[in-house]
């Protein structure tokens, strides 16, 4: 069963990593999503515009069609992989089967979504 949450989200960035962290990209760019092999870093809805609603599972469980917004890999050394704030807030956390994890991220808008739809694998 997917994991879910929706909240305020600080500074309007989510990180993703491996739960023994990651090191996060510098800047954003420009862009919605920026990452590093390590850590990827979603721009979201600003806390003080609303909350934004956070999915991570499986491509069984989500069952996204559109093209993502980001497709790449993620070191999971731990073979745990943890969404948080950057105030370090740990707010969801999901299992990985190997030690790369293919992640992909849908967005329902490209500068400030309140829906983040994370799949793992």
């Amino acid at each position: 069963m997917p994991t879910s949450t929706k909240l305020p989200v600080p500074n309007a960035i989510l990180l993703i990593s491996d739960s023994n962290g990651g090191k996060a990209p510098e800047r954003m760019r420009g862009k919605p999503i920026e990452a590093t092999p390590s850590c990827i870093a979603v721009g979201c809805m600003a806390d003080s515009n609303g909350k934004t609603d956070v999915t991570i599972g499986t491509p069984q469980e989500l069952g996204e069609v559109a093209d993502p917004a980001f497709d790449g890999e993620l070191a999971t050394p731990s073979r745990s992989v943890v969404v948080w704030t950057v105030a370090r807030e740990i707010i969801l956390r999901a299992p990985t089967v190997h030690l790369k994890t293919r992640v992909r991220i849908w967005v329902n808008h490209p500068s400030e979504p309140d829906r983040v739809a994370i799949v793992l694998g």
